[in-house]
């Protein structure tokens, strides 16, 4: 029996849609990965009602490994406007015009800041610190205020993923002062750790508002390809005593041996002129993918 849309009843039609998307999703192949590229530069204007903030962006982050250890380093570019979009509001009152900022977009210009760090320079050195952090830090690849590092895993929630990517159950989070650890914590959504323990007046206070993990360990296949994990966390530094972060002239810093932030982008698969068919599939399809949505 053929489903017609004025003869055959809504029940029948509601069928014919969850099999145009069953076959939409079979047919997908995974979400790539989204870039990410950071930037050193200074805030040019924030947007509370559009929830945007822009940046004067005049250098830019990436690594050489053409040598035996990677190296990695801020490198002058010409300067440009990027804006992106940011999922705490909080942000506004933390940040003014003008401010020296790290921040790491996801995409390119109108995306979303994966983080976003205020920064001052470290006494006696060319390097910058952040003193303030929003969202993932992972994505901010320049250490704390005070010789303070902090780094963190996530454990899945196998009940709530998508593809490549899971809902958080909690954050273990661990915070090395000088190289020592001096914290660590397993964090629930919207709960914190502070640590004050040295004597200088310096302290870090460490608020874990939501987060991603991936999806391998929920998979007997293991790790998949696809989009990465994204948390979201407020780091708030406040550095030892005379050393007190002041804005100063951005120059470039270099650190030797990091990490790279930056993930590329999967080669996109070849497409064709679709079939009157796949065009109804692929009207399906954009619903589908329009109703995936990151977990907060």
């Amino acid at each position: 029996m053929t489903c017609m849309q004025d003869l055959i009843p809504r029940s029948c039609r509601g069928r014919t849609l969850i099999a145009l998307l069953t076959l939409c999703l079979l047919g997908m192949p995974a979400a790539a990965a989204v870039l990410e590229t950071t930037y050193m530069g200074r805030i040019t204007a924030l947007d509370p009602l559009s929830g945007t903030i822009t940046i004067r962006a005049e250098s830019q982050y990436s690594c050489d490994y053409s040598g035996s250890v990677a190296v990695c380093s801020f490198a002058p570019i010409t300067p440009m406007q990027v804006v992106g979009t940011v999922s705490d509001e909080g942000i506004f009152n933390t940040f003014r015009n003008n401010d020296p900022v790290v921040a790491t977009i996801l995409g390119a210009s109108g995306g979303e800041w994966a983080g976003f760090a205020l920064v001052a320079p470290v006494p006696g050195t060319d390097q910058w610190a952040a003193t303030e952090v929003f969202g993932d830090p992972h994505t901010i690849p320049v250490n704390l205020a005070g010789n303070y590092e902090m780094d963190y895993s996530t454990t899945p929630d196998c009940s709530a993923c998508t593809g490549s990517v899971c809902k958080a159950q909690s954050a273990h989070v661990v915070l090395k002062s000088e190289g020592n650890i001096v914290l660590e914590r397993s964090l629930t959504a919207g709960n914190s750790a502070r640590y004050s323990g040295r004597n200088d007046g310096s302290s870090v206070s460490i608020l874990y508002l939501s987060g991603e993990a991936d999806s391998g360990p929920c998979s007997p296949a293991g790790a998949m390809a696809g989009m990465q994990p994204i948390s979201n966390f407020i780091i708030h530094v406040v550095p030892p005593i005379g050393q007190a972060g002041t804005p100063g002239i951005v120059t470039h810093p270099t650190a030797a041996g990091i990490e790279p932030k930056v993930t590329p982008l999967a080669t996109p698969a070849a497409t064709q002129a679709p079939s009157g068919c796949a065009l109804v599939v692929t009207a399906f399809c954009i619903v589908a993918v329009g109703l995936r949505r990151r977990f907060s």
